[in-house]
């Protein structure tokens, strides 16, 4: 998949609207090579921001810049959280492409990471909230809203992706994700 970076995101349902960053590929190349130089603390704050990948089930994507035998291949998908509304959606191989090939993500969002801090419960948060509550949603709906909600370490985010886990049917289908989330994070989460 290749996008246009800020554009907005439709490469799959999301309970939110996302915004794009990263999807490289031949057709636009590395986007924003021209601008400022990238650096070591853009690479930083990048990856600082990126501690879970989600969205697996996407399949593998061979790097198109790569050259030789071996290109390397990622899967998956990063979602940043401004402390303003925006919620980027990067994927899993922005990283690579950073340090690998030299791309820089737009300052924007570059600037939005660095405000970064701990996201403060607001609408996004709600709206996830509801999806994961909402039995008659789309499970794909459902599992990338209790994957999107371990961003907030708010005890209303961890009682929704509890019930979600009780849900017999839905923890079938998302066990794996539901579990990767309680399980990293479980333990920053404060309980009233």
């Amino acid at each position: 998949m290749e996008y246009l970076d800020l554009s907005p995101y439709e490469y799959m349902p999301h309970p939110l609207p996302l915004v794009n960053i990263g999807w490289l590929g031949w057709e636009n190349g590395l986007q924003n090579t021209g601008s400022a130089l990238l650096t070591d603390e853009d690479i930083e704050r990048v990856r600082a921001a990126s501690p879970r990948v989600g969205s697996m089930h996407l399949g593998f994507h061979d790097c198109e810049f790569c050259t030789g035998y071996a290109p390397f291949d990622g899967n998956g998908e990063y979602r940043y959280y401004a402390a303003g509304g925006v919620v980027y959606a990067a994927p899993g191989m922005i990283l690579h492409y950073m340090e690998a090939h030299g791309y820089r993500p737009p300052q924007v969002f570059l600037d939005d990471l660095a405000r970064g801090g701990v996201l403060t419960w607001d609408g996004r948060a709600d709206r996830l909230v509801g999806v994961v509550r909402d039995v008659t949603a789309e499970w794909e709906l459902r599992v990338e809203a209790v994957v999107d909600l371990a961003n907030w370490k708010d005890s209303r985010a961890l009682d929704a992706i509890m019930v979600a886990a009780r849900e017999e049917e839905f923890a079938d289908c998302a066990g794996a994700e539901i579990g990767g989330v309680t399980g990293g994070v479980r333990g920053q989460w404060p309980r009233d």
